[in-house]
């Protein structure tokens, strides 16, 4: 049996395995609703946090900090698929580590490095933002507490719409393999620092970081894939500051059955539209969609709060 028919039949398997599981178990079917939504929309700049943010305070009732947690947990799935995704990478990757020489390619120890400083710019964003977030903006509501989220989620989506817009046709000719290691510090450093502020709801990931990446004149293909590979170490990250700090999270209010079946939803939505949807987000321009997104929010919304 060849490598393909081997992740076919693998796939296969863990798809049959987690509907077993969904109808063993009756997982609610708003958290199966929101792991499909954060699936299929990681790999577009669209922010996946913002959508299930929305989703589940205005339509499933579930409390701001549970739904916080909840889209920072749902990421785990969708980071998986893009270690299977990008397994030579990663595996290149692990293997500067362990190996030195001639062995080693001097583009994945250049991927390497991109990883370690764009994961520590985006620590020194993302805790203090986290933190603020969690502790000020989500305990400060009360009787209107989803309306006003959903307004701040949808400023972030026009701040994101108007800037993958702006960077939507800059291009550059630079890649990993042929710049200096001196200048993959500096650019994955303010890449990493960009990426921290997707920990907001509403701020678009993918969005931010790819356009970060291509205003640093990078060729689009690779910022892409540098965009995703630095991904991984944050999301796993994130869950564990959530674990330790997040006294709302999803981990210690939904039972464990139900975030392994949300997870593995995440995870295969996630890797079969992954190749498909990065095809689409070279060509669509959802920025406009962001701001569309957003501007109807408000329009609908803020009369809804006045005349209450």
């Amino acid at each position: 049996m060849n490598t393909k028919k081997l992740w076919l039949l693998i796939g296969a398997l863990i798809i049959i395995s987690t509907i077993l599981l969904i109808f063993l178990f009756r997982v609610p079917l708003q958290f199966l609703f929101i792991a499909f939504l954060q699936g299929f929309t990681e790999w577009l700049p669209i922010s996946s946090s913002g959508q299930v943010m929305v989703i589940s305070t205005n339509f499933f009732g579930i409390t701001p900090e549970n739904a916080f947690s909840l889209a920072i947990w749902l990421h785990l799935g969708t980071a998986i698929a893009v270690l299977l995704k990008f397994r030579g990478d990663y595996f290149r990757i692990i293997k500067t580590i362990i190996q030195k020489g001639s062995n080693v390619e001097e583009s994945d120890i250049k991927k390497r490095n991109w990883i370690i400083f764009a994961t520590i710019g985006t620590g020194i964003t993302a805790l203090p933002l986290y933190f603020i977030f969690k502790l000020i903006f989500l305990d400060a509501f009360t009787a209107i507490q989803g309306d006003l989220i959903t307004l701040f989620i949808s400023g972030l989506l026009i701040l994101t719409g108007i800037i993958i817009i702006k960077t939507r046709k800059i291009s550059g000719n630079l890649n990993i393999r042929n710049i200096s290691r001196n200048k993959i510090r500096k650019d994955s450093s303010l890449s990493g620092l960009v990426q921290g502020f997707s920990v907001l709801p509403g701020i678009s990931r993918s969005g931010v970081t790819v356009s970060a990446i291509l205003i640093e004149k990078y060729e689009q293909n690779d910022a892409l894939r540098l965009s995703f590979l630095m991904s991984v170490p944050v999301v796993i990250g994130s869950i564990i500051v959530d674990i330790l700090f997040g006294e709302g999270s999803i981990f210690g209010t939904l039972d464990l059955i139900t975030i392994i079946i949300t997870t593995l939803v995440s995870f295969l939505i996630g890797y079969l539209t992954i190749e498909l949807l990065l095809r689409i987000a070279k060509k669509i321009n959802f920025g406009y969609f962001c701001v569309l997104y957003g501007v109807i929010a408000y329009l609908i919304i803020i009369p809804f709060i006045i005349f209450l």
